[in-house]
C-alpha cells in the first residue's frame, strides 16, 4: 500500500512537473512571438517612413515656398505636390507610434511639425522641408546602425520651435 502511494505521489509530481515545464515553455513561446512581432511592425515602420523620406527628398524640385500668404482662398486648388507632400508626411506620422524609442519618435515628430508648417516658417537659408527631412533620415540612420541620435542642428530647433508655436499657440 505505501508503495502505491509512494508511485502515485511519483506520478502526481511527474505530472505537476511536466505540466509546469509545458507552460513555462509556451509563455516563452508566445513571449519570444510577440517580440518578433514588435520588431517586424518596427521594422515596417522604419522602411515606410524611410520610403516617405526619400519620396519627399525627389520632390526637390517639385516644391517651392513661393506659395502666395493667404492660401487657401475660395477657388484655390492644392498643387499636387503639395499634396503628395503632405500625404508622405502623413505616412510618417502614422507609423512614428510604433517606434519603440521615445527619442527618435520626438524627434520625427518634431522633423513632421516643420513640414507640416513649411510654408509659415521662417527657415532662413535652406527650405524648412529639406532641413527637417535631412536631420529624419540621419536619425533613422543612426537608428538602424544602433548608434546614438545626431544633436539635434540649431536651425532644426529654431524651425521645430516655432513650428511648435504655431501648432499650441
Amino acid at each position: 500500500m505505501q508503495e502505491a502511494l509512494i508511485g502515485l505521489v511519483g506520478v502526481v509530481l511527474g505530472l505537476g512537473g511536466s505540466t509546469w515545464t509545458t507552460l513555462w515553455t509556451n509563455r516563452q513561446n508566445r513571449q519570444g512571438l510577440e517580440a518578433e512581432r514588435l520588431l517586424a511592425r518596427q521594422e515596417e515602420a522604419t522602411r515606410e517612413i524611410r520610403q516617405a523620406l526619400i519620396s519627399i527628398h525627389h520632390m526637390k524640385d517639385s516644391l517651392t515656398s513661393d506659395l502666395p500668404p493667404d492660401l487657401p482662398y475660395p477657388g484655390y486648388e492644392t498643387p499636387e505636390p503639395i499634396t503628395e507632400l503632405r500625404r508622405h508626411i502623413h505616412t510618417i506620422d502614422t507609423f512614428i507610434f510604433v517606434l519603440a524609442s521615445a527619442e527618435l519618435r520626438a524627434r520625427l515628430k518634431g522633423a513632421t511639425q516643420i513640414m507640416w508648417y513649411w510654408d509659415s516658417l521662417d527657415a532662413g537659408p535652406g527650405h524648412p522641408v529639406w532641413i527637417a527631412v535631412d536631420d529624419a533620415g540621419a536619425c533613422i540612420g543612426a537608428h538602424l546602425r544602433g548608434e546614438k541620435l545626431p544633436e539635434e542642428p540649431p536651425t532644426v530647433k529654431r524651425c521645430r520651435e516655432e513650428a511648435e508655436r504655431m501648432t499650441f499657440g
